[in-house]
């Protein structure tokens, strides 16, 4: 139960048990690659004995396995409560094949089972094992990338957890319509033009599960906008908000902080759409155009860096 009540923890448990079958039977359909994707499935060893982490590794063609490859490593949407590893494979698939890089597409513990910090731990050992990798990949040669909750977790991990591993060369960040400020009340965070916003009861959910206890939610690797910007200085940062989404101002506000801070930091706002608009789970909502623009936005991006 971790940071949790106990009676917290067991209506948390409930609630999102009901929500996590009902996405699985949602998501289902959504989960299976391309016919000419080129993956294989790994488990990656954690801090703690037996227990592994699940992950897809996504080659480019003509990938040489004696010669290491650049890698992106990958965090998916959850809320940090969904069970949603492989749901990015459209933008894997796409950045590996024409980045012309291996992409690591790593899954995380969930809460409220596992809160904050457990996910983030697995996003620590996740790098640990790709700074052991030297055979396979280029450590001089990495990048993260994330969508929502990944993508809170990739702006953390370069931020906080970058320092552990000196021999990591981190380029660049991508991250699609991240929160990054756990502090600002659920029914303060709006947007002028909001298309198919995420319900206050739902963001609520989120920060009760994720991150229960208020020093959590103000910790910067929770948090990336606490940060001091001087510590994503040297990295390439990518922001990638939709116009629609409720986490669009804060995501803004995180690109003033790191531009004024000196760094080096892009702002490219996904118009006329939702939180997840490059996913098809729901119709009326997925914008293929913006989607298609801001993946080969990243394509060019890596192309350039890596």
């Amino acid at each position: 139960m971790g940071s949790h009540g106990f009676f917290q923890y067991w209506r948390l448990k409930f609630i999102v048990t009901f929500i996590r079958f009902l996405s699985s039977r949602a998501s289902r359909k959504h989960l299976t690659p391309s016919p000419s994707c080129h993956r294989r499935a790994i488990r990656i060893p954690s801090r703690d004995l037996h227990r592994f982490i699940d992950a897809w590794i996504y080659y480019p063609p003509r990938h040489d396995p004696n010669a290491p490859a650049p890698v992106v490593v990958n965090w998916h949407g959850s809320g940090f409560i969904i069970d949603n590893l492989g749901m990015d494979h459209a933008f894997c698939e796409r950045i590996a094949r024409e980045g012309r890089v291996v992409v690591l597409d790593a899954d995380y513990r969930k809460a409220p089972e596992y809160p904050f910090p457990l996910p983030m731990e697995d996003a620590e050992d996740v790098l640990r094992w790709v700074a052991d990798q030297s055979r396979q990949f280029d450590v001089n040669r990495v990048a993260l990338s994330g969508f929502s909750a990944g993508a809170t977790m990739c702006l953390g991990a370069v931020s906080q957890i970058r320092p552990r591993f000196p021999s990591l060369n981190i380029r660049a960040v991508y991250a699609f319509y991240p929160g990054t400020d756990w502090t600002i009340p659920a029914e303060d965070k709006k947007v002028d033009r909001p298309i198919a916003p995420l319900p206050v009861r739902g963001l609520q959910l989120f920060s009760d599960a994720y991150v229960p206890r208020q020093e959590d939610r103000e910790d910067p690797l929770a948090s990336p906008l606490r940060a001091d910007a001087s510590t994503f200085l040297s990295t390439k940062i990518v922001l990638f908000p939709a116009s629609g989404d409720v986490f669009y101002h804060e995501t803004v506000a995180l690109e003033k902080k790191l531009r004024e801070g000196g760094c080096d930091v892009e702002l490219d706002v996904a118009e006329d759409a939702a939180h997840g608009f490059d996913k098809p789970l729901k119709p009326e909502f997925f914008n293929k155009k913006e989607r298609d623009r801001l993946y080969g936005r990243v394509v060019e991006s890596l192309r350039g860096i890596m």
